[in-house]
């Protein structure tokens, strides 16, 4: 892993702080508590409108705080030059796009046997749910809510993930850490930044391996666009896949 092509080190007024995290925190926290709130409102103004539209509400919910994640990071980066060219964000290539649809293969087949393994170790040998089972929450009702899902998770989810996990926290972590060790730490943080009551813990090895490859793609290419393209396409199979079910 240390024999892996560096990303070229940053000037010293372009690099990041770990204060520059704090914002990132700060925003996703206080719109994490403003959404809650908006949602005990709206359930307790009118409980039949709220569970009706609970897949829609959820949705949306969702994508706001990813939204206020967005602005974290924004707010973090506004001191530097060229913050999207910090990150090394980019107009998706041919071969940006050629390199994305060739790790599809090794990432499902490193997904199925991590999860083969957790399941095994962690939930007694029984199939472990996965967390693409919580987008649908009721019977869709129309191709719409499938594309508020996408954006979410296919479009929403991929940008502001890689941008904080790979982008900012990895890129801290490499600087002070020999580079096996930041790929991990930030890996376990991406699982455990995924965890919820509604997510079986079974999955985090899972989480922690995706948070790993996804490290790797971005530290091998040096380009953040890659990761979010791995991250975003998995996704959007995974939706899909998720609405199919759902509709039966």
């Amino acid at each position: 892993m240390e024999g892996l092509a560096p990303i070229a080190p940053p000037p010293a007024a372009q690099r990041l702080r770990w204060l520059d995290l704090v914002p990132v925190v700060a925003f996703t926290v206080l719109g994490i508590i403003l959404v809650f709130a908006v949602l005990v409102a709206l359930a307790r103004l009118d409980r039949g409108l709220y569970r009706a539209n609970l897949q829609t509400i959820v949705l949306s919910a969702t994508l706001a705080v990813y939204l206020a994640l967005g602005a974290g990071i924004a707010v973090a980066l506004r001191r530097l030059r060229a913050p999207l060219v910090f990150l090394g964000l980019r107009w998706p290539t041919p071969r940006d796009l050629g390199l994305t649809l060739l790790l599809l293969f090794p990432w499902y087949l490193g997904i199925l046997l991590v999860t083969t393994v957790s399941a095994w170790a962690l939930n007694g040998g029984r199939a472990v749910p996965s967390n693409s089972r919580l987008i649908f929450l009721q019977h869709p009702n129309g191709i719409g809510l499938l594309l508020l899902a996408l954006l979410v998770t296919a479009v929403a989810a991929p940008i502001c993930e890689e941008a904080f996990f790979r982008g900012m926290l990895f890129r801290l972590l490499r600087n002070r850490i020999p580079l096996s060790a930041a790929v991990v730490v930030s890996a376990v943080a991406f699982g455990l930044a995924h965890a919820s009551p509604a997510v079986s813990w079974a999955l985090l090895p899972t989480f922690i391996f995706m948070g790993i490859v996804l490290a790797l793609v971005y530290q091998r290419t040096g380009w953040l666009t890659n990761s979010i393209l791995l991250h975003g396409l998995s996704n959007a199979i995974a939706t899909v896949l998720a609405f199919n079910v759902a509709m039966r």
